[in-house]
């Protein structure tokens, strides 16, 4: 049993890859991806999304935001094996102290973490994040969510985003075993959103099946 820890800043995109990963299990589309293998869902509990007033102006709108107070939870089993694992993705406001607890608990439980990196911000900002992460295993994966953001040279401009965060991590002395580019949502208008869908299925995947 591998139990996995999606850890990363506010909004990064961590709970959208925990659902975007169900689907892939409820629709059997897991089974397409490399690597995939068929696997059923055991149990779900996004219990710790709280709706929160949304920052948009005209109050008219009535938006609202949704954060992540208490960790979810995904329970899923590889078919054949048998096997079972479990993701969990706490929240990323570290301000708050219920939020911090549900960080910490992850950091010390799971055996596999995946940082989650978003492309709509600055690194160092998110870098911040992990500052505050004092249980780290000496080994973890790198997500760099939300891929449809990055402009101009992909290949050159993820060689420099990798390039600073293998360095933020190793003053730490963590290593990386793997970088992972996805993005975890539905994008119109982004013609390789298929496959950088199938990537975070993939991740999981990869990760669970080889520990």
């Amino acid at each position: 049993m591998v139990n996995i820890g999606l850890l990363g800043d506010i909004s990064v995109g961590k709970t959208s890859i925990l659902r975007l990963f169900v689907r892939y299990l409820n629709k059997g589309e897991i089974e397409n991806v490399q690597g995939g293998l068929k696997c059923t869902v055991v149990k779900t509990d996004f219990s710790g999304e709280a709706t929160v007033p949304g920052g948009n102006k005209d109050d008219s709108l009535n938006e609202k935001e949704t954060k992540t107070i208490h960790p979810n939870r995904v329970v899923f089993r590889e078919d054949t094996s048998g096997k079972a694992h479990t993701i969990f993705a706490p929240g990323g406001d570290r301000q708050r102290a219920v939020v911090k607890m549900g960080i910490i608990t992850i950091s010390r439980i799971a055996t596999q973490i995946i940082a989650v990196f978003s492309l709509d911000r600055e690194l160092e900002r998110q870098f911040e994040f992990f500052n505050d992460v004092r249980f780290f295993p000496d080994k973890i994966y790198v997500c760099i969510n939300k891929i449809d953001l990055l402009e101009g040279d992909r290949n050159k401009k993820l060689e420099e985003l990798r390039a600073k965060i293998t360095t933020f991590f190793s003053k730490r002395k963590i290593a990386i075993n793997e970088f992972f580019d996805t993005c975890g949502e539905t994008v119109e208008n982004f013609e390789e959103v298929q496959k950088f869908n199938n990537r975070v299925a993939e991740m999981i995947l990869e990760i669970t099946t080889t520990h």
